[in-house]
């Protein structure tokens, strides 16, 4: 068994959410000692819905109680990550190609003296294994996903 809370949760958590055809993008532990406030948040390749989050937080809940790993009272909040909350896999990057975002990167990674983080925008064209091909103004920007600091999805506005 894992030795730290989250790795706990986690663990426990990757069976419901797979039987739910969704993936875990976070989990994060917050609050006091005796009221924790646990967040999960999963996604889907094809989106996810409240009713599945719900699902997933009934279904994570029991198991939680059962298996009595959080000492003292908690919050179960299960939910999508939406638009705020930057990508963390390349599974979520596959599913917004042809969307707008914003990337936030190493420049010149090579150079460790310098340390310097620049902003792109554009159209998220490509995903491959080691990074993103964004493209903007007709041209294209090729971000390694070792460089990358954040991406968040831009909304569009109709």
């Amino acid at each position: 068994m894992p030795s730290n809370l989250a790795e706990k949760l986690t663990e426990l958590a990757v069976p419901i959410v797979e039987r739910n055809n969704a993936f875990i993008v976070d989990l994060l532990i917050r609050g006091e000692r005796s009221s924790k406030v646990v967040e999960l948040y999963v996604d889907a390749d094809n989106g996810i819905s409240l009713d599945r989050c719900a699902l997933i937080s009934r279904e994570f809940s029991m198991v939680l109680d059962e298996a009595d790993v959080i000492p003292g009272r908690y919050r179960l909040d299960v939910s999508s990550p939406g638009l705020h909350r930057p990508l963390k896999l390349r599974r979520q990057y596959l599913k917004n190609i042809g969307r707008m975002c914003k990337v936030i990167h190493k420049q010149n990674p090579k150079d460790a003296s310098h340390g310097i983080t620049v902003t792109q925008d554009g159209i998220l064209e490509e995903v491959g294994e080691s990074g993103i091909i964004l493209s903007k103004a007709g041209k294209q920007f090729e971000i390694a996903f070792n460089d990358i600091v954040e991406t968040y999805i831009i909304p569009q506005t109709k």
